[in-house]
């Protein structure tokens, strides 16, 4: 038996969708507020037989904030996929989403060395890496340093990974998988749909920045080859394409027929838009869509290197070109 968290997000309805379709039994964690019919829409998308698909999974109803059904939910189990996350920029969501992220992976965690579970997965983030000084690719060396250029969610999701490596310690048998902006088929208000919002409204703004982008498909292709491998206690970069956020905005804005990005915002202009963001969220408690941590990102050109796991397990990664026209069907539909 599988065990999947976070099984209605992007990463954990796309692994659903190529775990049940490859035959597997799978177990979903979920809370009684979860959106199942997400997970149904998705495997509509890539497959006429979705229905005889979604029959493979077992749902459970419970929490990672409840140890004891953590315990029940692992039985029989042999590998654990934790996709599971909350992702947010709003200040209002920081106690939560720490309590969440972090809390909820060390029960996860525990309630595994206590099952004795053969295999644990987590799904990270590229945010949990160090930034490279001299602009040389980051890799799974570069090591995250503590200051105040890093978002909330980038801490938790450190945090979070620290729980992991801790349960390394006591006997878990874990890899980590750390993707980089993940492209695909989501809701425009849930994760990098938000980006795709964005592109469809018709910003006339670039930055100068860049960052590593991937698609779902192969996100999940590298969780189940480095899962099933013989690898233990390792963490690999999952990144298809580094690209500059004007090339990414305008490849979107093609297939949204959206107005492209045409004018350079430089650092004063996004210091100037991240504080009135931030004024009006004090004033109006309006959330903010644009935080001094994005603002900060958005000028930074970083650089991802996957050469650690192509040199293992090879994968022949889809165009981000590609990825954004499959995003854009699943939306437009």
């Amino acid at each position: 038996m599988i065990f999947v968290t976070g099984g209605t997000g992007l990463v954990g309805s796309h692994l659903l969708y190529r775990l049940t379709k490859e035959g597997n039994k799978v177990r979903v964690l979920c809370r009684d507020t979860s959106s199942k019919e997400s997970v149904r829409k998705i495997f509509q998308f890539y497959s006429d037989n979705a229905e005889s698909y979604y029959q493979n999974i077992e749902w459970f109803e419970g929490d990672l904030h409840d140890y004891f059904s953590l315990l029940d939910a692992l039985n029989d189990v042999e590998q654990v996929y934790h996709c599971a996350a909350m992702v947010s920029f709003k200040p209002s969501d920081s106690k939560e989403m720490f309590s969440n992220n972090v809390d909820g992976t060390a029960n996860l965690v525990n309630a595994c060395i206590e099952m004795g579970t053969a295999r644990f997965c987590f799904v990270s983030s590229i945010a949990t890496l160090g930034d490279s000084p001299n602009g040389s690719p980051i890799d799974e060396s570069t090591f995250w340093q503590n200051d105040d250029n890093h978002s909330v969610y980038s801490q938790s999701k450190f945090s979070s990974e620290m729980e992991v490596w801790r349960g390394t310690k006591e006997g878990l048998n874990a890899v980590i998988i750390n993707p980089s902006v993940i492209i695909g088929p989501v809701e425009l208000n849930r994760s990098t749909g938000q980006l795709f919002e964005t592109i469809m409204k018709g910003t006339p703004f670039y930055t100068i920045g860049s960052t590593g982008f991937v698609d779902v498909r192969d996100v999940v292709e590298a969780m189940i080859k480095v899962c099933n491998s013989d690898v233990v206690n390792e963490r690999f970069i999952v990144n298809g394409e580094n690209i500059a956020y004007k090339d990414f905005f305008t490849m979107g804005a093609k297939e949204f027929n959206a107005k492209p990005p045409r004018f350079r915002a430089g650092r004063i202009l996004t210091g100037i838009a991240w504080r009135l963001e931030r004024l009006k969220y004090y004033i109006l408690r309006v959330e903010p869509r644009f935080t001094k941590e994005t603002a900060r990102t958005s000028q930074h050109k970083s650089i991802y290197s996957n050469e650690k796991l192509q040199k293992l397990y090879p994968i022949n990664y889809i165009p981000i070109e590609e990825s954004i026209k499959n995003a854009a069907r699943y939306i437009k539909a």
